[in-house]
């Protein structure tokens, strides 16, 4: 624990928008806090409404980045760090690349990439040249499931022993849950191509079909305008306008949580959803896709529904059984919650993560014998 309390850690993020990566961000920031472990949260766009969630706000700076080269924001970095002096940084996705820069300008600070990369199921050896090129200055990545650890395996100039996955966490209070007459299912995902909405529109088509009733509120970022318009015609073409409500960005996720009562994702691809943990630790029966760390989060389907992407008839089977057999889908959602306390809290992530670190300062003081 004294070493750990020598170290400075300062994370880079690039917004606290509504988002997995930006949740992340601040739960860890929240965690080492509690744990009285200096550390900074460094923001270098957009501040959004995960500020909200941070408990003590002291040591969240901000850059007011306006674009990709923005040099005042980068020397605002540069000299935060030269005055903060961190043993690590953290780097959350897209900030690797300023990241490369602080490296080679500090050589001696410990370099660690969190790689949250959404569309792992897509990620082809081929992608991501400028990181797979810089990857020497990288001390030690943190992946969000398997598929992003092989990847970077197989393509970074990384230790291998250094490149590890820890799973997400949630950080979230659980209300009471709400009794509903008519039930709710709870979409609590950004409005983006990634999140196939439009799987899951064409699923509550076919409820609606069958006669189920429901109201499914889809909670998440409205930014992406080209493809919100095409979901939101998709739920006109539908004859769902009275079902289907469009929420924008929600700060109290607890509340909405205890209003909900099936939790669904319908994504072509995820790293490990905090949204997915969040519906488990709030006792939700859950419908997935099966993407992802997803299926590992749900037992293999011990504490969930796993469903294909791009199946809208699997999916709404899947709901209607999550919303009719009410035993199965309790038992299942007391399974998920015990699973997400046991194996996804706070505490796992910051005994690997310091395991991490431990490592990364083995390496390098044998590289200094040798």
């Amino acid at each position: 624990m004294a070493m750990r309390n020598n170290l400075i850690i300062l994370q880079i993020v690039d917004s606290l928008e509504i988002g997995g990566t930006e949740r992340m961000s601040a739960n860890i920031y929240n965690t080492l806090t509690a744990s009285e472990i200096e550390n900074y949260l460094v923001v270098s766009r957009k501040v959004g409404p995960i500020y909200n969630f941070i408990t003590e706000k002291s040591n969240v700076l901000f850059l007011h980045k306006k674009n990709t080269i923005d040099f005042f924001a980068f020397y605002r970095l540069f000299k935060l760090i030269r005055a903060i002096k961190p043993s690590i940084i953290h780097v959350h996705q897209t900030s690797i690349y300023w990241a490369f820069i602080l490296k080679l300008l500090s050589p001696r600070i410990i370099l660690i990439w969190h790689d949250h990369w959404g569309f792992s199921d897509l990620l082809k050896d081929s992608d991501r040249k400028t990181i797979k090129f810089f990857s020497f200055l990288i001390d030690g990545v943190v992946c969000v499931n398997d598929k992003i650890r092989e990847w970077n395996i197989r393509n970074l100039k990384v230790n291998q022993s250094q490149i590890i996955y820890i799973p997400n966490f949630p950080l979230v209070q659980v209300n009471q849950r709400i009794q509903n007459d008519i039930p709710i299912l709870l979409c609590l995902a950004n409005i983006r191509n990634q999140k196939d909405h439009l799987n899951l529109v064409e699923a509550c088509a076919l409820l609606k079909s069958q006669k189920v009733t429901f109201k499914l509120f889809l909670a998440g970022s409205l930014e992406d305008k080209n493809w919100v318009e095409k979901v939101k015609k998709k739920v006109a073409s539908s004859n769902l306008s009275e079902e289907v409500f469009f929420l924008g960005s929600v700060i109290n996720i607890s509340e909405l949580l205890s209003k909900a009562d099936v939790g669904i994702l319908s994504s072509v691809s995820e790293g490990l959803p905090v949204a997915l943990l969040e519906y488990g630790l709030a006792g939700l029966p859950v419908v997935c896709t099966d993407v992802g760390q997803c299926k590992e989060v749900l037992g293999n389907g011990g504490y969930g529904w796993i469903v294909p992407p791009k199946s809208p008839e699997a999916l709404a089977s899947a709901i209607k059984e999550a919303l009719f057999n009410r035993e199965l889908a309790n038992k299942k959602a007391i399974g998920l919650k015990k699973n997400i306390i046991k194996n996804y809290g706070s505490g796992i992530f910051i005994e690997r993560y310091f395991d991490l670190t431990s490592k990364i300062n083995g390496f390098k003081q044998l590289k200094k014998l040798i």
